[in-house]
């Protein structure tokens, strides 16, 4: 498995690394060796694990360290709210972001959390907070994710908000994304708001009220698009510099925010891999692009060549490269260069692949736009597209041009035609592969090389690369537009894309698996749609089709990219974008797919159901029109997250990675995020790929120790152009900085020493064979123990035990038991009476479900595991007055009943008369001890489960002021361990005001 890289995220602290600085705040001594955040080499699993070797631990920044990173980094750990053991991945006021890479200076994280000059957005890069995390999924978080908020201008008082959210396998910012998320608890200062809890929200985070129970992570246009963790409307701030409740219209404020996570890792947890002697391998990253977009040298214009601005007239919808050139095709009227200067030349253009300077030899002239470019074996280029002249010479939307001159190449001699009665003839879609040319659009003839006579194949065709004939042998026949085509590497399959419903007479639904010899359709393709509201003809249309080793991808209506499997057509996996739209393009580049869209927002991975993505999905990312995944699993690549946007929402159309390994892009595109700013990338935008070459590995390591220090010293071979990070065992222990070639670290015996070098892109190189650390501590260590240990034990135990021995026990032993024993058990006993005992005070927690549809009776029984139940802080219920727990906000879809239980522990209950029940009855209530009904309140007799309704309402205020009483007699209790089990039921699922408290207190009489 590749390990993760985070270098580049940690080279900011490796000055402070180097000098060997800490902040960590004073703490008393720990023993050698302990991992307690203190330096470095000291790194712990977690804040967590800080604070449980040490429970004095306080606040501050401290080092962590798991196998997930590179090497340790300091975090800020927050050590006492809550019994400590929180890391803040992320702080600020107004101006967060959703970005996957995070925002700011990890290091200020660290150091400065909170304060007004900490207004300033902080968040970490979401690959870091995964790798503090080990491999934990976010959801699987028991404490779920912390929001410490303030609740007024001077950042005096402060919220408490913890809340899991569901279905998130890895960490994401993307927290303005509808989601689901549970167990919401509100801990609020006094004079604000009641502390609640909402057992489930959906939404972006949750909104219960229209004051301080509200979590939006949000903005708008009155917030100059500024995100932040919204309070309601009827929480006011301010634009004042130093206030911590921001908001430019006075309500909705956005306060400073503080958010912590809590994983529980220790040292056991982390199973770091063994080294070998031979050292460390290098780092792996996956080939992708950098995020941000390469300078601009050329764009295209503004306006379209034929005038129309719908969508299906985008600036750039093809690109591909021929010998030094990349050609864009589309809908354009002329290019415009950096400096200004601008070139009538419309539809199509080529770039230097090197310098991507306009080729100025290329200057074919085009009459309509270009719709798809393919490069030819022979060095030609293929253009289809809507044009009927070229040159000057008519032809029917499909061309082959000289790639340096543009002229008409007459190699073969092919040509097209739509007999139908529209007459409309367009090539949509061409892919030269394995000795064919294929193409798909729209028309029903075609004519090849050698012969006068055309071949009825309708929508899709292929010509012999050789002879250039039509083969005739494989004609399908698509009642409607084929949009994309694919064929298999392994000449297995052919597979198209578009708006067909049938495959000469059998059904093929928009997508269709085509036979490679025969062109009929070769497997049922029955796949699902993820939109099937109404009856649409193109329902579920889809744009491209993509062949993948062993899968094949589709992409297109209602916002659904799928991958599906070769063998039987099955769904392997898939993903839907909100609120952004339909899958347009797909290419395959290595082991990367990259799916482009009309879609903004969020993609919702694992989900294929468009109007609820987030019951489905697995993770949420942000994404702009383009996004990367994983080839063979369906992962997405998140690292690749470029920030593009067009002027009318159309999205990209087009994708392709140079001989350079340069990502193009192109459609509806006016602006792209580069490394300096936004820049003005009208068309099209490139994208270079990253680094992810290893640099050199140091030599020649070597270990001496001297005065308690291992020394550590090593040749560079990146001429001092990399830090190095030093391992000692299994793990990393230190990061030096530029040139620096030594390290000095506290001995340890036989420790086993690695150094490898690290680029300014984080790339590690392999490390080092093993150096080996001897035993001792150096020339001092021998001297000291030689006169120490014969010379204080002699004396000391011979004598001693002789006289201390035999005459101390013989005086004490027989004389102080004689008087204490009788005397004081006489006096104690009488002054112990029986008395009342209260076991459950009203406000306390109790494991809660709600709707338990699935429950047996067993639920109330004394040894029921509640594992996966909730807990919750009574009084509880939904729409009831003085609640302390709100475990439902929608008051059109309640649930109908709660299951409420709790243990209690009984010493002698023969000892008492009753136990006593006093309890808040709202609606309906039966009540059980150690699995026996005991009472039943406002409930049909007879069976009832978790779906029957109370047969009576009492208001909320009657059920707060008269509690209903229960007496269980001593006899019905156990010694030890009893459960009180209480289900409440609602009399209604709407407006129902439903709530349960409950005492207990064991009577003597």
């Amino acid at each position: 498995m590749k390990k993760k890289t985070l270098s580049q995220a940690l080279l900011a602290s490796v000055a402070t690394v180097a000098l060997g600085l800490s902040f960590l705040p004073t703490t008393s001594a720990q023993a050698e060796n302990t991992k307690d955040g203190s330096s470095s080499d000291k790194a712990a699993a977690s804040c967590y694990e800080i604070k449980q070797n040490n429970s004095r631990s306080r606040s501050g920044t401290y080092w962590l360290y798991t196998p997930e990173m590179d090497a340790p980094e300091q975090f800020y750990c927050d050590q006492e709210t809550n019994g400590g053991g929180w890391v803040l991945i992320g702080r600020g006021r107004e101006g967060w972001t959703e970005q996957y890479a995070g925002q700011g200076d990890p290091q200020q994280l660290a150091t400065n959390p909170d304060g007004t000059d900490a207004f300033s957005p902080v968040q970490l890069p979401s690959l870091t907070i995964d790798a503090l995390l080990n491999g934990q999924a976010p959801s699987d978080l028991s404490d779920g994710v912390r929001f410490r908020r303030s609740t007024n201008t001077e950042g005096t008082k402060w919220q408490e908000l913890t809340a899991q959210r569901a279905q998130a396998k890895n960490w994401t910012w993307a927290l303005q994304a509808t989601a689901n998320w549970e167990n919401i608890k509100f801990d609020n200062p006094s004079w604000t708001d009641w502390n609640r809890f909402y057992y489930h929200s959906l939404g972006r985070i949750g909104t219960f009220n229209t004051r301080y129970n509200v979590l939006r992570f949000s903005t708008s246009k009155d917030f100059n698009w500024k995100l932040g963790f919204q309070f309601g409307p009827r929480v006011y701030g301010n634009t004042s510099p130093n206030s911590y409740l921001w908001s430019p219209n006075g309500s909705y404020a956005v306060p400073f925010t503080q958010v912590y996570l809590r994983p529980k890792l220790t040292q056991a947890d982390l199973n770091l891999p063994s080294i070998p002697d031979t050292g460390a391998a290098a780092s792996e990253k996956r080939e992708l692009p950098n995020s941000y977009s390469s300078a601009m040298k050329w764009r295209t214009s503004e306006a379209t060549g034929t005038g129309n601005d719908s969508e299906m007239n985008t600036y750039v919808q093809a690109i591909t490269q021929v010998g030094d050139t990349v050609f864009t095709g589309g809908d354009f009227k002329n290019v415009v260069s950096a400096r200004g200067e601008t070139v009538n030349q419309p539809f199509i253009a080529g770039y230097n692949v090197k310098t991507a300077e306009l080729v100025r030899s290329f200057v074919p002239k085009l009459n309509g736009q270009v719709k798809a470019l393919e490069a030819l074996p022979n060095g030609t280029l293929a253009v289809g597209g809507e044009f009927t002249e070229v040159n000057g010479e008519k032809v029917d939307g499909f061309v082959i041009l000289n790639p340096v001159t543009g002229k008409i190449d007459r190699t073969y001699d092919w040509h097209i035609q739509n007999r139908l009665s529209s007459g409309v003839t367009t090539v949509k879609t061409i892919q030269a592969k394995n000795g064919y040319l294929y193409i798909g659009g729209i028309f029903t003839h075609v004519k090849g090389s050698g012969s006068s006579a055309y071949a009825y194949s309708r929508s899709a065709a292929r010509f012999n690369l050789e002879t250039g004939a039509v083969d005739w042998k494989w004609r399908p026949n698509f009642n409607g537009t084929v949009n994309g085509i694919s064929a298999a590497d392994d000449n297995s399959a052919v597979y198209a894309a578009g708006y067909f419903s049938t495959l000469g007479s059998e059904r093929t639904w928009k997508l269709a698996a085509i036979d490679y010899v025969n062109g009929t359709r070769k497997q049922d393709w029955n796949w699902r749609l993820s939109y099937t509201k109404g009856s649409r003809k193109n329902a579920g249309f889809q744009f491209d089709v993509q062949d993948a080793n062993d899968s094949v991808w589709a992409g297109g209506a209602e916002h659904l990219v799928s991958q599906y499997n070769k063998s039987d057509l099955s769904r392997r996996t898939a993903a839907i974008t909100k609120s952004g739209g339909d899958f347009q393009d797909l290419y395959k580049s290595g082991n990367v797919i990259y799916a482009s869209c009309h879609c903004g927002d969020w993609i919702y991975e694992g989900a294929q159901t468009h109007d609820s993505p987030w019951d489905e999905s697995k993770n949420i990312h942000m994404q702009r029109l383009v996004n990367a995944f994983d080839a063979n699993t369906g992962a997405v690549l998140p690292e690749f997250n470029p920030i593009i946007s067009g002027a009318s929402g159309y999205g990209i159309w087009e994708s392709f990675v140079d001989s350079t390994g340069v990502l193009w892009v192109g459609g509806d595109i006016n602006r792209s995020a580069g490394a300096s700013g936004v820049q003005q990338t009208v068309g099209f935008a490139r994208y270079a790929p990253r680094d992810v070459t290893p640099p050199a590995t140091p030599a020649n390591l070597s270990v001496t120790t001297r005065n308690g220090q291992d020394i550590l010293t090593w040749d560079s071979k990146t001429n001092g152009k990399t830090t190095y990070q030093i391992l000692r065992d299994d793990r990393v222990i230190a990061t030096v900085g530029l040139g620096v070639t030594t390290y000095e670290v506290e001995h340890a015996d036989n420790a086993r020493y690695f150094v490898r070098s690290v680029d300014a892109a984080g790339n590690y190189s392999a490390s080092t064979p093993v150096a080996l650390a001897g035993l001792g501590n150096g020339a001092v260590d021998p001297e000291k123990p030689e006169p120490v240990d014969p010379e204080k034990p002699e004396p000391v135990d011979p004598e001693k035990p002789e006289p201390v021995d035999p005459e101390k026990p013989e005086p004490v032993d027989p004389e102080k038991p004689e008087p204490v024993d009788p005397e004081k058990p006489e006096p104690v006993d009488p002054v112990a009476p029986v008395t009342d005992k209260v076991l459950i005070n009203r406000g306390e927690r109790w494991n809660v479900l709600l709707d338990p549809v699935w429950a047996n009776n067993s639920w109330r029984d004394i040894d029921t595991d509640v594992t996966g139940w909730y807990n919750a802080t009574a009084p509880m219920g939904w729409n009831s007055a003085q609640l302390r727990t709100e475990l439902n906000s929608n008051i059109f879809k309640q649930p109908t009943s709660m299951y409420t239980r709790k243990e209690i522990q009984i010493e002698n209950p023969s000892d008492y008369v009753s136990l006593e029940l006093n309890m808040r009855l709202d609606d309906g209530a039966i009540v059980y001890v150690n699995g026996k009904e005991v009472k039943r309140y406002n409930m049909p007799s007879g069976y009832v489960d978790a779906l029957t309704r109370a047969t009576a309402a009492p208001a909320d205020w009657a059920a707060i002021n008269n509690p209903v009483i229960i007496q269980i007699p001593a006899s019905d209790l156990l010694e030890g361990k009893n459960v009180i089990a209480v289900e409440t039921h609602g009399f209604t699922n709407w407006w129902a005001r439903v709530s349960f408290d409950l005492s207990a207190t064991l009577r003597v009489g």
